[in-house]
């Protein structure tokens, strides 16, 4: 049985409020800061993924865990100001962090997805 590439569904979102900023995080197991694109656009929140996982040519006996694209948009419950926001994969959960502003953001902007310096270098 080969590991199946496909899209999968849209990924669970919670999204907090703490000291003046709005926090989402999304679980993206297999995904890598490099297969990520996150990008605001006013009040919403586009978050695009692809998940991998590197032993994909295994005959597995049970496959239940599926790679492949995920795309999720959110409307967020308040303004933020891109200057500031920040996004970081840490062990497959992906937090953005986006300054709470008086006013949405007027234009398109990506957001660079980090990965804390102990994961980078492994294997995709």
């Amino acid at each position: 049985m080969m590991a199946k590439q496909t899209v999968v569904d849209a990924p669970p979102v919670n999204i907090y409020e703490a000291n003046d900023q709005l926090t989402v995080a999304i679980p993206i197991p297999g995904a890598h800061h490099d297969t990520i694109e996150v990008v605001l656009d006013g009040r919403r929140l586009i978050v695009r993924a692809e998940a991998r996982y590197p032993q994909e040519q295994q005959h597995y006996l049970l496959h239940e865990w599926s790679v492949g694209t995920s795309h999720r948009e959110v409307d967020l419950p308040k303004p933020v100001h891109t200057t500031g926001a920040k996004a970081t994969l840490t062990h497959g959960i992906l937090t953005i962090s986006l300054p709470i502003g008086t006013e949405a953001a007027s234009s398109r902007t990506a957001i660079p997805v980090n990965e804390p310096t102990s994961h980078q270098g492994q294997s995709h």
